[in-house]
């Protein structure tokens, strides 16, 4: 695609599962001035929990907390991906998930690139798409920051201007700035556990997909990127303002203990938003390795987290469509909320062990995978084990932790197309 006789970047927003460079193209149909590519992926899951599950043996607890203990396969997802090229560096890419529960649009934008001049490429994208600071994760589970803060899509105005310093192998020099105006999201409550057909209330504090609602307002984002020879390092952050619906009445309900915090006002809604975060990196000679951490503030509630991951890809057979490569993944994470045992006027904490109030807890995870990439770009299998810790005591109150036996086994079959 061109822009005035300049042939356009690829795109530098938000990891875009299906890019030509992770998801070639294999189903095109082209006209004089248009390309329509259609893309795909299926998702079949074996989820098993830590402990014994089948007839008798899941608790009431069980149940509520987590789900279910005993084994289940699902399909976690099938998208479909259909992408319109135009002449001039123009596009239309959507992607459509349907499963076992429904189906609906996660994401659909409009897409434009140029480079002008050589060493400067612009990048222009509306629409209903991820925040411009997701990245490849390499596993199948989020780590909890992704899942709080840049999994779910937003109605956005995005533009990324990125400046070529040096082209040159093994990787470019360059520095990039991003800018974005969107509409806040509804906070929402996301599972701890990868399994998505049965969630409890095991849950973290997130941001869910945009919708409209009462009280919506402006959400300003800046990202400033800078990489060389495959190593990188990125800053961003995000700053509004909570509604009362999607926001603050959201924390008031469904944290019991939410008038403990500190500087709770039951006269007065603190509306304070933002998040900040920043990652360093590197990917090269098969090796992908990153550190990110975030921290936030919604209303009085302050929280961070962050994780640090490796992975390193391995030929096996390298003139052969089958078992091209194997990628061994570790990846080790924190998730915090402050002051969540500092004891208020009341005499209680915001964090209490009840399962009900499972969203006060801090949590650390440990996650060991393998990808194992079966034939060609199309077949991957991955085996994903998540061991997870959870902070759920108040030792000023005489509290003690009280663990959850929640590790959980991961087995994926993929197939893109």
């Amino acid at each position: 695609m061109v822009l005035g006789g300049v042939v356009a970047p690829s795109a530098r927003a938000a990891f875009d599962e299906f890019a030509d460079g992770y998801s070639p193209k294999h189903f095109e149909l082209a006209a004089q001035d248009m390309h329509l590519t259609l893309k795909g992926e299926v998702e079949l899951e074996l989820h098993d929990l830590q402990g014994r599950g089948g007839p008798g043996y899941d608790s009431v607890t069980d149940t509520r907390t987590l789900g279910t203990r005993s084994p289940f396969v699902e399909i976690d997802t099938f998208w479909l991906a259909p992408r319109l090229t135009f002449q001039n560096g123009l596009a239309v890419y959507s992607i459509l998930e349907f499963t076992q529960r429904g189906a609906g649009v996660t994401a659909v934008w409009f897409d434009g690139r140029a480079r002008l001049p050589q060493v400067l490429e612009h990048h222009l994208e509306v629409g209903f798409h991820t925040p411009f600071v997701k990245i490849d994760r390499r596993t199948e589970r989020y780590p909890l920051i992704a899942t709080a803060y840049w999994r779910e899509p937003e109605v956005h105005v995005v533009y990324e201007g990125r400046w070529l310093l040096d082209e040159s192998q093994p990787g470019p020099v360059a520095l990039e700035l991003g800018l974005s105006a969107a509409f806040m999201r509804p906070l929402a409550f996301a599972s701890v556990q990868d399994a998505s057909s049965h969630k409890g209330t095991l849950n973290i504090v997130g941001y869910g997909a945009a919708r409209p609602f009462s009280g919506n307002a402006p959400v300003w984002g800046a990202k400033l990127h800078a990489e060389a020879y495959g190593a990188y390092a990125t800053a961003f952050g995000y700053i509004g303002k909570l509604a009362s619906e999607g926001g603050t009445d959201d924390l008031r309900n469904n944290f019991g203990n939410y008038a403990e915090l500190p500087g709770a006002d039951a006269d007065a809604l603190d509306r304070t938003f933002h998040w900040f975060g920043g990652r360093v990196g590197y990917d090269g000679h098969g090796l992908h390795a990153v550190v990110e951490a975030i921290a936030s503030q919604e209303s009085l509630l302050r929280r961070w987290g962050a994780y640090a991951q490796a992975s390193y890809e391995v030929h096996v057979f390298e003139d052969t469509s089958m078992f091209h490569t194997v990628e061994p993944v570790l990846r080790y994470e924190v998730y915090r909320i402050l002051d969540s045992t500092v004891v208020g006027t009341g005499g209680q904490a915001l964090r209490s062990p009840a399962p009900s109030q499972a969203v006060t807890w801090d949590h650390d995870v440990f996650t060991a995978g393998l990808v194992l990439v079966v034939y060609r770009s199309i077949v991957r299998v991955r085996v994903e084990y998540a061991v997870l810790w959870e902070k759920n005591g108040v030792p000023a109150l005489g509290l003690p932790d009280e663990p959850i036996r929640n590790n959980e086994l991961l087995v994926q079959l993929e197939v893109r197309f």
